[in-house]
């Protein structure tokens, strides 16, 4: 081999060893495999759609992929995360949890805010809460936290009188209804179908949207953010366990970021707002104070 080739070879071969540090970092980086996440959700309207795809893009920066599970009713999710089927769920508010983790001996974990969304009144056949007639009847969800909230909400719009000091109120706490109303109990799932048989519903503005109806259509909005509302703070929840994993902790940076925050309270009309930017603190709602919060009706 000539002295010219050889020279050219070690050249080479030098060049080839001096490779910046930082080129190698980074092609590492980019073949690391990404932590598959399964977090579970339920029936997403198209703004959660939205907000989802930036969480995703935003967990790629933090070393996980995630991966939607949709549920279509309130027990599916705790079930699969309880059973290991999936890492996280966020589709609940706090008093929903706590209640379901009493009811099941379990023991999930909240582990970040998303949002906060007023309770909502909706009706096919009226357009205001003074036009539901004498002896009419009104939905509500049967699961306690979810019953608890729509009945503040009917208190709240001068529809009835729950019993003094009840934290968590059923139907039989209803002492007086202005109205003579009948109060129906139904599946969460099931409050949206019933509006063709009822006077009025109280339905969560996640369901009404996606069924691709205006959520700002409700005959009354119960505006409880202030305080006494941190109960009904929407959460991403994750086995006790897990709590502190490092995925999980990635998980929530990925959702409680500023773009997120700004996408949630650009589009979704009122309906929900980003918890984590200025959630109200813990108090719990009782029947003397819920017809205190800050009442409006809508358009």
């Amino acid at each position: 081999m000539s002295k010219f080739v050889t020279s050219a070879v070690l050249t080479l071969a030098v060049a080839g060893a001096v490779v910046p540090a930082t080129t190698i970092v980074a092609s590492a980086n980019s073949h690391k495999e990404l932590k598959t996440v399964k977090v579970g959700i339920n029936s997403p309207s198209k703004t959660d759609q939205a907000v989802w795809k930036i969480v995703e893009k935003n967990g790629e920066k933090h070393g996980i992929k995630i991966k939607l599970v949709t549920f279509t009713d309130f027990n599916q999710p705790n079930a699969a995360l309880k059973q290991g089927n999936i890492d996280a769920n966020a589709f609940q508010h706090y008093a929903f949890l706590a209640d379901w983790n009493k009811a099941h001996k379990s023991n999930l974990q909240p582990v970040g805010e998303t949002v906060l969304g007023p309770g909502r009144l909706y009706s096919d056949k009226y357009k205001s809460v003074k036009d539901i007639p004498d002896g009419g009847t009104v939905a509500v969800a049967n699961d306690p936290t979810n019953e608890a909230r729509a009945l503040f909400l009917l208190q709240a719009a001068g529809l009835i009188k729950i019993k003094a000091g009840v934290t968590s109120p059923t139907v039989k706490d209803i002492v007086s209804s202005a109205k003579h109303l009948h109060v129906k109990e139904l599946a969460a799932d099931q409050t949206l179908a019933s509006l063709k048989s009822v006077d009025a519903s109280v339905i969560s503005a996640t369901f009404v949207e996606a069924a691709g109806r205006n959520p700002n259509s409700a005959i009354y909005v119960w505006n409880a953010n202030n305080k006494q509302s941190h109960q009904w703070v929407n959460i991403i929840a994750a086995r006790h366990d897990d709590a502190k994993k490092w995925y999980i902790k990635a998980l929530v940076k990925s959702y409680q970021t500023k773009e997120v925050g700004q996408y949630i309270n650009d589009h979704n009309n009122g309906t929900e707002i980003a918890a984590w930017q200025g959630a109200p603190k813990a108090k719990i709602v009782t029947a003397d104070t819920a017809s205190s919060a800050t009442t409006a009706s809508s358009k």
